[in-house]
């Protein structure tokens, strides 16, 4: 059978071709025999895309703190870097990894350090994970740095993660809450709006303002439902959008008590990067650089830039801090006595536990105070409306005929 193949060679050149085997499986070996590393392999004349080393998924972040993990252990363990990568690129096979880290052993074969060739590669990484490796390849500590680079992923996804699990319980609540109102307006409320066309009874104006109200939705039922529709995916396609998601954060960013838990979980995650970036050996400018990079609040971001200038200007990062009120009088201790017993890496570490803490409080406080301000305001809502219903029905029995 014969087969469609577009390799790299080991000076790192793209190659294509045809090749005789009896599978695709059979193909990607002898393209190994003869020293090239295979990108994509399809069955000749099918016209499909499909192949031994294209992605045919993208990779998800816990998909690639996983694969840094694996690499990380063979180094540890002793594995060439060659081969661990090339172990990890065919163990992942038809996946984006598997694809993107076919490419990174080619640049590898052709003399590249493995920063560039993660570079190269067609793999979307924060920028610390090239910053780190690249201070591991001059410390000698690649397997080190790469468990560091692990490890900030896997902290930012739990912080992602830990934000969105917050946030289904409250979107439960109020959804529950407007879909309890609807079915009261559009099965409830239409069956007492023939009272309107009573003219001898006084009905309260809550009363005739709530019956029209249930009149009208029950007429344009379709609408409504058509309308619902409509909003329900331009706030999908408005989350899906990484601009239209910062500046919902920004906006949220403004709200008492939920507002500072978005700011004390920017800061818990600035500050762990940070301490990961130092602890890597990375230059404590181009560190903040990093570390500022990664913060999506606009105020926290521009109290970093700040003190990134002051630091540049020759302050210590303690007082720069503490110019511009960047963290807390104990955090700015924390980093003070980092700097002077050169445990700076540790210290902001801690300041970064401290306030993911203090964000975890927050955000249990949030949650205990919303569950019964949702309850009561739906309450209110569904009161108001019964007790518009029943002055309509008592202002029956005292008609004038």
């Amino acid at each position: 059978m014969e087969y469609s193949y577009e390799a790299v060679n080991r000076d790192g050149q793209v190659m294509k071709g045809q090749i005789q085997a009896a599978s695709q499986a059979d193909a990607l070996r002898i393209l190994k025999d003869q020293d090239l590393t295979p990108v994509t392999v399809a069955e000749a004349g099918s016209g499909s895309k499909t192949s031994g080393r294209r992605a045919t998924k993208s990779a998800s972040i816990d998909d690639k703190a996983i694969v840094f993990r694996e690499l990380a252990t063979l180094l540890a363990a002793g594995v060439p870097l060659a081969e661990a990568v090339d172990s990890t690129s065919l163990a992942h096979g038809d996946t984006q990894i598997g694809a993107s880290f076919g490419l990174v052993y080619a640049q590898l074969r052709g003399g590249a350090p493995l920063s560039q060739a993660l570079q190269a590669a067609e793999l979307e990484l924060p920028e610390y994970v090239f910053q780190l490796v690249g201070a591991g390849e001059l410390t000698g500590k690649l397997a080190q740095a790469l468990h560091s680079a692990t490890d900030q992923m896997e902290y930012e996804q739990k912080i992602r993660q830990e934000m969105r699990n917050a946030l289904i319980y409250p979107s439960i609540l109020v959804f529950s809450g407007i879909a309890a109102t609807l079915l009261i307006f559009i099965v409830v409320v239409p069956k007492f709006t023939n009272m309107l066309k009573n003219t001898h009874a006084k009905i309260p104006a809550i009363s005739v303002w709530v019956l029209k109200t249930g009149l009208f939705v029950k007429e344009n039922l379709l609408w409504f439902g058509l309308g619902s529709a409509a909003i329900i995916f331009a706030i999908a396609f408005l989350l899906s959008n990484p601009k239209a998601r910062k500046q919902l954060m920004e906006a949220i960013s403004h709200l008492p008590l939920i507002g500072a838990w978005l700011v004390d979980t920017e800061i818990g995650r600035w500050a762990a990067m940070l301490g990961t970036l130092l602890d890597n050996r990375v230059p404590i400018v181009r560190a903040m650089e990093l570390a500022e990079s990664g913060v999506q609040l606009k105020a926290v971001s521009h109290k970093l830039q700040l003190a990134v200038r002051d630091l540049r200007a020759g302050k210590k990062l303690a007082d720069a801090l503490a110019l511009h009120r960047t963290v807390n009088p104990m955090g700015i201790n924390l980093v003070r006595v980092g700097e002077r017993t050169g445990e700076l890496p540790g210290m902001l570490k801690t300041l970064g536990k401290m306030y993911e803490n203090a964000s975890r409080e927050r955000m249990k406080r949030f949650l205990i105070l919303l569950e019964p301000a949702t309850i009561l305001i739906v309450g209110c809502v569904i009161g108001f409306i019964m007790v518009a219903i029943m002055l309509a029905i008592t202002s029956l029995s005292t008609m004038t005929l």
